[in-house]
């Protein structure tokens, strides 16, 4: 009866497949980016796209999250309204959406960013490029 366990157990052990596919797990690391972003008022601090700054685009803009995945960017001249959404997938990790019109300047943020960082303050987000040369980086800091 010993044999017939331990043979059993030699079996089952031998068909357990050590190829375990990390590709297919879905992490939710910076998931309360979804928390953190309506809590308060944004600006753009950095906005790096390839090789060029582009932050002084966005210098004088305001953004606010809304819960309800809108996302509104204002001075005192001038509204537009966009979407965002928090995504996390096994094959792009997770993502911060954000959707605009496609008007200058923001057409330059219009992406799935990848998340980098999140804290209460600040928001960091890449976008890796053709070659990692052409990375963009875009922060949005708490005001």
């Amino acid at each position: 009866m010993k044999k017939l366990i331990l043979l059993f157990s030699v079996i089952i052990l031998a068909s357990c497949s050590s190829d375990d596919d990390a590709g297919d797990v879905i992490t939710n690391e910076f998931e309360r980016i979804s928390s953190v972003l309506p809590q308060g008022t944004w600006k753009v601090t950095t906005l790096i796209d390839g090789n060029e700054d582009h932050t002084e685009a966005f210098e004088s803009f305001i953004f606010t999250f809304d819960e309800d995945g809108t996302v509104v960017s204002q001075t005192d001249l001038f509204s537009e309204i966009g979407i965002w959404a928090y995504k996390s997938t096994s094959q792009q990790g997770e993502q911060l959406i954000l959707e605009f019109n496609d008007v200058t300047p923001f057409d330059q943020i219009n992406d799935d960013w990848k998340i980098v960082s999140v804290t209460n303050s600040q928001v960091e987000l890449s976008d890796v490029g053709d070659i990692p040369e052409n990375t963009d980086l875009l922060v949005f800091t708490k005001i």
